[in-house]
């Protein structure tokens, strides 16, 4: 099934606990930021993402590189 497929690509992709709690944080600004009209706070929740995911492909490369290694 399709969505069984979506599932584990999106579980592996938010593997690292830095990254779920950069998207954790995001989230909390996003709610707090359109609930007071701010568009710097939701570019700033963005940008925090961002960084979650960068965090996540770095991490990720690494992991990968040992395996390929051993």
């Amino acid at each position: 099934m399709c969505l069984e497929k979506y599932c584990g690509k999106y579980c592996e992709m938010h593997k690292n606990p830095v990254n779920c709690l950069f998207h954790v944080i995001a989230i909390i600004i996003v709610i707090c930021s359109l609930w007071l009209h701010s568009y710097v706070g939701i570019l700033i929740a963005i940008l925090i993402a961002i960084v979650g995911h960068i965090i996540q492909a770095a991490t990720t490369k690494r992991v990968r590189s040992r395996k390929k290694k051993r």
